[in-house]
């Protein structure tokens, strides 16, 4: 028989948590490998889900054959995740930014050409690297990651840390990322001022 619960707990670099069954107060671990389906939406701390109860190799019960529930979106939230949220408009500005320097002719034209070819190719990295982690597979290293937007892939690294919700809550790679994001931007003042 199918269980309907909310994620009370979350790991997400470890794949695991607990939901609390509606109407009870018993928590049950669950695993990512239990997803029934699409493993690169991962759940996190509020959603509902629905699984079957299974007891494991030492006869507890956990989450298994899990899935999201399926729940109407309000016109509120289809509106609401419809807008830019502050990722993109900073992008956008940046880039105007960016295109303006150009024009000014403080920064040559192919600086935006890089920025442009190296977020798609990060974005992409990003997305293989979190489809691997799902299908238990070789993953991207942090440090490949860390390079790609040094170099200037940190806009796509930043919206696939938004759209994807990957390497977006471990606080260590973060750090990391913004002082390489930072790093990239001394870097780009640096040659319009040269």
């Amino acid at each position: 028989m199918r269980q309907q619960g909310r994620v009370v707990e979350w790991d997400d670099s470890r794949g695991y948590g607990f939901v609390v069954t509606h109407g009870t107060e018993q928590r049950i671990f669950l695993h990512i490998k239990h997803f029934a389906t699409n493993r690169l939406h991962r759940p996190k701390v509020g959603d509902i889900l629905t699984y079957a109860l299974k007891p494991d190799d030492r006869g507890r019960l956990v989450a298994g054959v899990v899935a999201f529930a399926r729940m109407r979106k309000s016109r509120s939230a289809i509106s609401t995740s419809s807008r830019m949220g502050f990722a993109e408009v900073a992008l956008v500005a940046f880039g105007l930014l960016l295109a303006w320097a150009v024009w000014r002719v403080t920064l040559p034209w192919f600086v935006i050409a890089g920025y442009i070819l190296l977020s798609c190719v990060t974005f992409l990295v990003y997305r293989h690297d979190k489809q691997a982690a799902a299908a238990g597979r070789w993953r991207t290293p942090e440090n490949t990651l860390q390079v790609l937007a040094l170099l200037g892939g940190w806009p796509g690294a930043w919206l696939a840390q938004k759209h994807l919700r990957h390497k977006s809550s471990k606080t260590s790679f973060q750090l990391i990322f913004w002082l390489a994001t930072a790093l990239n931007l001394v870097g780009v003042a640096w040659m319009s001022r040269q």
